[in-house]
């Protein structure tokens, strides 16, 4: 029985170029690689994704009882981030909110946009964004990236998405109004739990 756990929180506000001093301790527990590449980014790239590493921790603990070490995240190159010994995760942020699926059970993927206030004088952007989360959800389950949005086939009433010959389950996540989100798995999910907290690093 496949279990799925969201977890989202509001980022911290970032103020100059700099980021919350509790994320710092999370930074140098990164494998290097990673740490040397976040260190490069602009101070609201750094804080989300350091935020979505947080969460990463919390859901592990929350699944498992334990909290994995941050130095057992893996980030290759152009490839699906992963936890050696698992669990599976896939994170996803916008410029307010942040927010990971985690399983023990089944690999997956995640995606969220923010909706945009007020809305765009298009037909129907609301549409327009499940369709987009819909679409990066099943990218990440297959462990692609945006260069192959083109190639994801979606299923009437965004049932399932397929991707070079692969087909992933999708279901919306309930995250706020302000929110579209979905997240896509090979096979059924049992249980879909979602949850707010805070990006805090449950590791210091």
């Amino acid at each position: 029985m496949a279990r799925v756990l969201v977890l989202h929180a509001r980022l911290a506000p970032v103020i100059g170029n700099s980021v919350p001093g509790t994320a710092f301790p999370l930074l140098e527990r990164l494998p290097y690689a990673r740490r040397l590449e976040l260190e490069r980014r602009d101070a609201a790239g750094r804080n989300a994704s350091l935020a979505g590493i947080a969460l990463v921790l919390q859901g592990s603990q929350r699944l498992r009882g334990t909290i994995i070490g941050a130095d057992a995240l893996r980030f290759p190159a152009g490839g699906k981030p992963y936890c050696e010994g698992g669990p599976f995760f896939s994170v996803s942020h916008g410029t307010t909110r942040v927010a990971v699926a985690i399983s023990d059970d089944v690999d997956l993927g995640f995606d969220l946009e923010e909706i945009a206030r007020p809305l765009p004088s298009e037909r129907d952007p609301l549409d327009r964004l499940r369709r987009w989360t819909a679409t990066e959800a099943v990218l990440k389950a297959a462990g692609l990236g945006l260069r192959d949005a083109r190639a994801v086939e979606l299923e009437d009433g965004l049932a399932a998405g397929s991707v070079q010959g692969r087909r992933f389950l999708l279901g919306p996540v309930p995250i706020g109004p302000d929110v579209v989100a979905h997240v896509a798995t090979p096979r059924k999910i049992a249980s879909l739990d979602v949850a707010t907290t805070d990006a805090s690093d449950p590791g210091r």
